[in-house]
């Protein structure tokens, strides 16, 4: 079956999550958000509404990954071990396996942290704190022991992709653009790239479960953090996997920095120091919000001494190589580098020579300068 702007309310009222009646009473609005899956947005005034996802085809690329979605969906509302998964989860109102498609609720009065951040022009403790909180109770409560990770099927405890990407010849990489060629190219001329990268594929551990693709535009934020009603939601689970939880916290590093990148008016003949000057976005104030967002993380992880700093490093070095992967999937469609994703390759070159350096830069106040 496949749903389609006609079928979708007969397709909800048959499960009885609407009634027809209803939809005759104009309570029922339809919007196509599709993408990479087919995605429907149902609005309702009376009611609650629904956000289907399903696949654009049945071919395994398409079908595992929603059912590793659909997987944690799963897990938080039939194991109490991963309560803290739960927290984080719009709610799953059906999962219908034979056709993929995913129906959740509809997140209303929310935005993305990215909408949020730039909506705020600055970087609030109390949301880098709400990051933390949400983000260490979930991997606490995910570390998985080796007998119960057997049981978990729908996770393929894959690697991320950047960290081979200099190392093998993936069949996405026959779609590259000149712009990825081009920071192929930089990747391969700094020696410092692949070895870092090889570093840390050699140190993946698999032990919790991760949402694999954390990034600010899949951080949905309800309330206001400032006055206690803050809350927040981690949405498109579809690269969820079995794998190692600094990936997750080094993104929120990654997407702090990213952030402030994008907010810089570069172009030909203007320098680093003089976009620094012209964006809207202070970056001393960035390092306040990534502080508390790892004290936050760690005391949620029950870390402290010299274990909380080894995942300090291992985070930020997981952070450097996120950047590079937010760099490369951003000019999948441009004819060449950006200056951008060039700034972007040269924070994380920085990060991966020296990332204790780097945590006491970007944790601790510093002149905005030491930035980049």
């Amino acid at each position: 079956m496949r749903i389609t702007l006609q079928n979708v309310a007969f397709y909800l009222a048959e499960r009885r999550l609407l009634t027809i009646d209803s939809v005759v009473d104009g309570d029922f609005m339809v919007m196509d958000q599709s993408s990479r899956n087919r995605n429907f947005k149902i609005v309702r005034q009376k009611s609650p509404g629904f956000f289907i996802k399903q696949v654009r085809s049945q071919t395994p690329h398409y079908t595992q990954t929603l059912e590793r979605e659909a997987a944690c969906y799963q897990l938080a509302q039939s194991d109490h071990r991963f309560a803290g998964l739960a927290a984080l989860l719009p709610r799953c109102h059906h999962y219908d396996s034979a056709n993929h498609i995913l129906i959740l609720e509809m997140l209303s009065e929310a935005q993305t942290l990215w909408e949020h951040h730039s909506q705020m022009r600055g970087f609030p403790l109390e949301t880098a704190e709400l990051q933390g909180q949400c983000l260490g109770a979930c991997h606490r409560q995910t570390e998985i022991s080796e007998r119960r990770l057997a049981q978990l099927k729908p996770f393929p405890r894959q690697i991320p992709w950047i960290l081979s990407i200099l190392e093998s010849n993936p069949h996405y990489l026959s779609q590259m653009s000149r712009g990825n060629s081009q920071l192929i190219g930089i990747l391969q001329q700094y020696p410092e790239f692949p070895a870092a990268l090889k570093e840390i594929r050699a140190g993946w551990a698999f032990r919790a479960l991760i949402h694999g693709d954390i990034k600010w535009e899949n951080l949905i934020l309800r309330g206001d953090p400032e006055n206690g009603s803050g809350s927040l939601k981690v949405i498109d689970w579809e690269m969820a996997d079995i794998g190692d939880e600094c990936w997750d916290a080094g993104a929120i590093f990654q997407a702090y920095l990213s952030f402030w990148i994008f907010s810089l008016p570069l172009g030909p003949g203007t320098s680093l120091e003089d976009a620094t000057r012209a964006s809207p976005f202070d970056s001393e104030g960035m390092q306040p919000a990534m502080a508390a967002f790892w004290s936050s993380y760690a005391r949620r992880r029950g870390l402290e001494g010299e274990a909380a700093r080894q995942l300090l490093e291992r985070c930020m070095m997981c952070a450097a190589a996120r950047m590079i992967q937010t760099a490369y999937e951003g000019i999948q469609q441009s004819p060449d580098i950006t200056p951008h994703a060039i700034c972007q390759l040269q924070m994380s070159m920085n990060i991966l020579r020296d990332p204790q350096a780097a945590i006491r830069n970007f944790l601790e106040s510093q002149p905005r300068s030491e930035l980049a």
